[in-house]
């Protein structure tokens, strides 16, 4: 009984340990192809990436918010943390809370645009 027990305490010693270890970080450096309406796209690994091509507007509101290198033809891609607390803004909270989150991710890179690969670039 008393071996039962070391072994249950050891078990959940090292399940508690697993669970409460840090996740690896988000790299935006470390990047995956993904296709998305039959175009190739070089996204950070894991990011969450938008279906269609930006539009105009796309583009200047990723500007306010900090990210630059937005062009027509290119898609939006955030890191799945930021997905999951914009989804969770649009079911529940408000407009202004959307946007600091955004603002937010931009200044850590942890949002931003992709464009097509080219013939080229895929054959590397």
């Amino acid at each position: 009984m008393t071996k039962l027990k070391v072994m249950l305490g050891a078990g959940l010693a090292l399940l508690l340990i697993g669970c409460t270890n840090n996740q690896p970080s988000f790299d935006a450096g470390n990047k995956e192809i993904k296709i998305v309406d039959g175009q190739h796209y070089s996204v950070p690994y894991g990011a969450s990436t938008s279906r269609y091509a930006v539009s105009s507007k796309v583009i200047k509101r990723y500007q306010e918010f900090g990210v630059s290198d937005c062009r027509d033809g290119d898609i939006t891609w955030e890191d799945q943390k930021t997905a999951d607390a914009i989804n969770e803004v649009m079911r529940n909270g408000t407009k202004s809370e959307g946007i600091a989150i955004y603002q937010k991710a931009a200044s850590e890179g942890k949002i931003g645009c992709a464009s097509p690969l080219s013939n080229k670039e895929l054959k590397q």
